[in-house]
This record gives C-alpha cells, structure tokens and sequence, in this order.
C-alpha cells in the first residue's frame, strides 16, 4: 500500500502545493476499507476516497426504474459525496482498498493547511468530469462512444462485464456485443 500512497501524493502534489506536514495529517486521519468483488461502499456526504486498488462502478438510481451505471473508478481515482451524490451507489468489480477521509477529518485538515482546500476542489472537478464525460459519450453515434469508451477506460477495460458496460453506454446488450469488435 505505500506504493498506492506515494502515487496520491504525487497526485496531489500535481494539484497544489504540499507541505510534509499536511500529508502527515492526511495520512493519520485516513480510513481504511477492503470491499470483496460485488460489496458496496456506503457514502456519507462530504466525504472524499481514493481507489487504491481494484475498480468500482457508480450506480445512480434517481428517477430511474433501474440503476444507471455513471461512472467507473479505478486505481489511484477519487470520488466525492456531496449532497448530489448520496443517491449513487457504488460497487465493487474487483477486489478494492479505499483509502477514505470523512467529513470531519476534511474539515480538521483544511483548517489547519488552508491550501488543501483548493487541491480538494481541483479533485471535485475531476470527479465532476468524469460523471459529465458519460453525458458526452451518451450524445455519440454507437462505435464513436465505444472507441471513445475503450480509449478512456483502457486500464479498467479487463475488470468490467459486457453486460455493465452496455449499462454505462445505455446500449442493448446484443447490440453491444455485436458493435464491440466492429
């Protein structure tokens, strides 16, 4: 896991500056949680994690007669809870560690290393991106989205089922399949 760390750091570091001393506080009020294949991360608003390992798939329910696949999360990804979120769900594909920090503890860093806030707005925008880049894919015509698909997954690609990826690019399932090596 120091591996996964060091890679978040850096991570961060590209967002903003970083003193050792505010990644040392990162670093003591971390969670940990291990999910097994189909498990499921409960969210709780104001909340940021890291996929350290393994890939997870963001369902939104909302308004929906059956759940949407929005957004999938691989290693070394954040995601956010906000109020906006607490109706999406999320599921392990694979065995995951998440590394995880509530609302409390955020606050307790930003107080004390102000800068950090900026760096935790600059990984909502990111995860803000991720969910709009499904609206994008969704306005495409079938083999564009699923070029477009394969070329920004390419790391989660082996992980991910047909049937979950035909969910996320709200296609028939036979259709998928048909267009996936056309």
């Amino acid at each position: 896991m120091e591996n996964e760390l060091h890679l978040f750091k850096i991570k961060l570091q590209a967002l903003g500056a970083l003193r050792p001393e505010a990644w040392g506080a990162i670093l003591a009020l971390k969670q940990e949680l291990a999910l097994a294949p189909n498990e499921s991360f409960v969210r709780r608003e104001g909340s940021l994690a890291l996929v350290a390992l393994g890939v997870l798939k963001e369902y939104d329910i909302q308004c929906r007669s059956k759940p949407a696949i929005v957004n999938f999360i691989g290693e070394n990804q954040c995601f956010i809870t906000s109020v906006h979120q607490q109706n999406h769900y999320l599921e392990a594909c694979t065995p995951c560690q998440l590394y995880y920090w509530n609302e409390q503890a955020l606050q307790q860093l930003y107080q004390e290393f102000a800068e950090l806030k900026l760096i935790y707005n600059q990984l909502c925008a990111q995860y803000d991106a991720q969910l709009w880049h499904r609206m994008r894919l969704l306005e495409m015509p079938v083999q564009e989205r699923l070029d477009t698909f394969r070329a920004t997954f390419t790391n989660v690609l082996p992980y991910l089922k047909k049937k979950d990826i035909a969910n996320y690019l709200h296609l028939n399932y036979t259709h998928l399949v048909k267009s996936w090596n056309g």
